[in-house]
């Protein structure tokens, strides 16, 4: 009447009982962040005579293995022992869940082992834990632009050949299908400075100005992305910047962004920069004969001076013969013919007014 309760329970000299912490079981397979997964596990001797009991497990598959840190015990009625679980599984592999049970055996009882035999294995003599093991999914890529030389812009923006293109390279080294997105970083430093780009791609869940997210099976590469860019109008002088892309994972919050960046130069010096905007091409060419810069300026004005003074001289010599035709004819003086003013250009028989344009005029200077 005063024996323990437990012991009241018992319904025979024989029995085993087993528990473990958890039964379903989630691995890591990143890389870079695998670890085994260690459960506890209790095993009892819920006889009323010491027991031989040995433990042994089972993965369904290839993909998992579990072990554990004892093989057997030797317990007496009543007393209890812990041991170890341990569930690993290879790197990268997919998403995937097997069954697995682990199971306490009395194999034999009493102070003279007595093995055990049927039907004492149908009474209590075997306890058995079972579960699921599942590998986790995650995410990792790697991102960059199939050519990460300096590119050099020469041309404003006058039609879709005069955009440069960014090709973007992404590979999913993670276990399930993700969705990435690629972003410009930088977007208020390209507006400050003319610049116009949009990402393009050939199979996109959304494409826009700033960024654009794609979906890649898991070991897969895309090379669908690109990024086209050009400059409304080429400033004075040359000016370098970069382009900031980042991409990263919309499946997981904590895995690791890749940042790339391109270096850009836009080469300055347009020709209304000279301030020369009503010179014809056909003076643009003189300057460049003449040297260039400075001195092809002062050679163009020496010549537009030269022009105007040959000019200035014809109308005088014009306005005497005028002025003494109307005398003579006051005087009913027959009018001599006038001579021709052509010959005060004589020096420059090669000289053409042809050479400017007709409406050439010193504000354009």
């Amino acid at each position: 009447m005063f024996a323990p309760m437990n012991v009241q329970a018992q319904t025979g000299p024989v029995g085993v009982e087993l528990e473990c912490s958890q039964q379903t079981i989630g691995i890591n397979v990143h890389p870079e962040q695998n670890t085994p997964v260690d459960v506890s596990c209790v095993v009892t001797n819920t006889g009323s005579v010491s027991e031989t009991i040995s433990l042994d497990s089972n993965v369904e598959g290839n993909s998992f293995a579990l072990s554990l840190s004892e093989s057997s015990f030797e317990l007496g009625a009543g007393e209890d022992a812990n041991f170890i679980a341990t569930f690993s599984a290879s790197d990268r592999i997919a998403v995937i869940t097997e069954d697995y049970n682990i199971t306490a055996q009395v194999d034999s009882w009493g102070q003279d082992p007595i093995p055990i035999q049927l039907p004492w294995t149908q009474f209590g003599a075997t306890s058995e834990v079972g579960g699921e093991v599942s590998s986790l999914a995650y995410s990792r890529m790697t991102f960059q632009v199939l050519d990460k030389s300096t590119i050099t812009i020469e041309e404003a923006v006058d039609d879709e050949d005069d955009f440069e293109t960014i090709q973007l390279t992404i590979f999913n080294d993670g276990n399930v299908e993700d969705n990435i997105i690629v972003e410009l970083v930088n977007y208020n430093e390209l507006d400050d400075l003319g610049i116009v780009y949009a990402f393009f791609s050939e199979s996109p869940l959304y494409a826009g100005f700033d960024s654009y997210r794609e979906s890649i099976s898991p070991g897969a590469t895309s090379n669908a992305g690109k990024m086209i860019f050009g400059i409304e109008k080429l400033p004075d002088e040359d000016i370098s910047f970069e382009i900031e892309l980042l991409a990263y994972s919309l499946n997981d919050v904590d895995a690791e962004p890749i940042k790339v960046t391109v270096d850009v130069v836009i080469t300055g010096g347009d020709s209304s920069a000279l301030g020369l905007d009503s010179v014809s091409s056909s003076d643009l060419k003189l300057i460049g004969m003449a040297g260039g810069g400075l001195i092809g300026v002062i050679v163009l004005l020496v010549l537009i001076s030269r022009l105007t003074k040959k000019a200035t001289g014809k109308q005088k010599v014009a306005a005497k013969e005028a002025k003494r035709a109307s005398k003579n004819q006051r005087k009913g003086r027959k009018p001599k013919k006038a001579k021709p003013v052509v010959e005060e250009l004589e020096d420059d028989d090669d000289f053409d007014f042809d050479d400017f344009d007709d409406d050439f005029d010193f504000d354009d200077l």
